[in-house]
């Protein structure tokens, strides 16, 4: 595990789980929805987090994003950004961009570069899109990728639904036509039966995945790329950002034992040398958690 400490080459963040949009596949929706009393903003502690991250930043990238949050509503979100890129790290920040003005976007930009990535998630044309980002705003997104352009590496990042599968040339175009560097397609696995409106019918537009199918071998992305380390937006570590959904958290052992985990009272090497977390990689593939064979099935 000392050389897993050494090698890290990426860390996510989820500095907070608050969000303007109501996507109904989105985390956040389906938690709210459910267990509406038991929900609370949060927003991650930036001198928890500075201390926690005890190792070498020069060269990592870092992923701003998250299950329930966007990223652009933490009110620390552009001094954690410096911060970071003082610390060497590179930023691939990930958004649906509504709502912000243009002095934010410039202040935010100003800290950045062309190595550094912002990730637009904008499911279709202007039209079209608030038909899964519901509650997004076109106008404001538009100030962002307007300042964004040519000041860092912009990616439209593009979900494949029902309402949008037949439009994705035109808005890979568009993207271009907008000065997008890079034009992203993610299918999604989120989809509850065949009757599910927003279910693309394209079969290659849908992401396959075995639930929790035990007899399923397991390929887990966090042992084998180190790349997948996870900082919620409570502050607390997992080693990837699937572990904190709460249709699995409560059955880990991340959350049977968050003390271990608080980044409030320990660091990124001690989690990492101590026996509860090198037990967890090194028994990974024969006790299969259920959300690895979720979400890291063997294919």
């Amino acid at each position: 595990m000392s050389n897993m400490i050494g090698s890290i080459k990426g860390l996510t963040i989820e500095p907070t789980n608050m969000c303007t949009l109501k996507c109904p596949k989105c985390a956040r929706t389906e938690f709210i929805n459910k267990f509406p009393s038991a929900w609370k903003n949060k927003q991650l502690n930036l001198e928890h987090f500075k201390s926690f991250l005890d190792i070498n930043l020069d060269g990592l990238e870092v992923i701003i994003c998250g299950d329930y949050g966007d990223a652009i509503y933490y009110d620390k979100l552009i001094e954690m950004v410096a911060w970071l890129k003082q610390s060497g790290a590179s930023i691939s920040l990930h958004t649906n961009g509504s709502y912000k003005t243009k002095v934010w976007w410039e202040e935010l930009v100003s800290h950045m570069d062309v190595n550094d990535r912002i990730v637009f998630a904008i499911d279709g044309l202007p039209n079209t899109f608030t038909t899964y980002r519901i509650n997004a705003d076109w106008n404001s997104i538009k100030v962002g990728i307007d300042v964004c352009r040519g000041n860092v590496t912009m990616v439209w990042q593009f979900i494949p639904f029902s309402f949008n599968e037949a439009d994705i040339d035109e808005v890979k175009q568009f993207s271009k036509d907008l000065g997008f560097d890079e034009f992203l397609v993610i299918n999604s696995s989120r989809w509850s039966d065949e009757s599910d409106s927003l279910r693309p019918s394209n079969a290659d537009h849908q992401e396959i995945t075995w639930h929790t199918n035990k007899q399923r071998d397991i390929d887990p992305r966090c042992k084998t790329s180190n790349v997948e380390h996870f900082i919620t937006s409570t502050g607390y570590y997992a080693p990837c950002c699937h572990v904190p959904n709460h249709n699995f958290y409560y059955k880990t052992d991340f959350y049977k034992n968050k003390d271990l985990y608080d980044i409030s009272k320990t660091t990124i090497s001690k989690v990492l040398n101590s026996n509860s977390t090198i037990d967890f990689f090194n028994n990974i593939e024969t006790s299969k958690p259920n959300v690895c064979t979720y979400k890291c099935p063997k294919l």
